[in-house]
């Protein structure tokens, strides 16, 4: 299908690769690609009138999935596709689709089964990667994605774990600090959590975050950082135990 085709990730490096890979592997016609957000992209959305906004499951991280529900709202004639060439959880994929998004692209489905996504979206079709609709039939129940408490609380509960202010909440999710302080009222309400502390607790007991969740606040590398020798000393305990399991 012809028409323009905005691609939105923060990797503005690879934008070469990108453009040359879907234009001239993919077939697509008038590719553009930007790192813009929020306002701005609303900006050029408008000016642009793209027939598909491909954007990457990472942009803007933990919120990715409010933020193309808040883009759907704006343009509901928008046809958007996620494209996640992360190791991406696969527990965050499903609320692309509970929040709109047509199309869902899993890098690591395996290239074949990836440029069959490709390609179907270019072609104006509904694509869901397998392994995100095998979760979604696994479901008996969908949320009810009319409720936007159910999926504020969500995403604050994630960004909470991952050392996040209310006002920085709220700053990435593009809400007032009021209403991020009314969804962590709600949290600490629903799991009896007397403050932010024993909320994270209680997350991280009953795993409701995962380590992949918080590396996506992580600006900087973890890696060649000296550890002190306490810690030094559990990573090998813990190593041992592992093995002995």
């Amino acid at each position: 299908m012809s028409g323009r085709t905005l691609f939105v990730s923060r990797a503005i490096h690879l934008f070469p690769y990108y453009k040359e890979q879907f234009e001239k592997i993919f077939g697509f016609k008038d590719f553009t690609a930007t790192d813009v957000e929020k306002d701005g992209l609303n900006m050029i959305i408008n000016d642009v009138k793209p027939r598909l906004l491909i954007m990457d499951s990472e942009f803007y991280q933990a919120g990715t999935a409010y933020m193309t529900g808040v883009l759907l709202k704006r343009f509901p004639k928008l046809n958007i596709a996620i494209i996640s060439f992360h190791d991406y959880p696969l527990s965050h994929a499903v609320w692309f689709i509970w929040h709109g998004v047509k199309s869902y692209i899993h890098w690591w489905d395996g290239y074949e089964e990836y440029k069959h996504g490709v390609e179907a979206v270019r072609d104006g079709k509904k694509y869901i990667s397998p392994y995100v609709k095998d979760l979604m039939e696994l479901e008996n129940e969908w949320p009810d994605t009319k409720n936007k408490t159910t999926k504020r609380q969500m995403e604050c509960l994630v960004m909470l774990c991952c050392g996040l202010t209310p006002d920085q909440i709220g700053l990435e999710l593009h809400i007032t600090r009021k209403t991020v302080n009314n969804h962590l009222a709600s949290l600490y309400d629903t799991f009896h959590a007397h403050n932010r502390e024993e909320m994270v607790a209680i997350a991280w007991t009953l795993e409701l975050v995962t380590v992949k969740d918080i590396r996506f606040y992580s600006r900087k590398p973890f890696d060649g950082r000296t550890l002190p020798e306490w810690a030094a000393v559990k990573k090998k305990i813990d190593k041992r135990i592992l093995k002995q399991a």
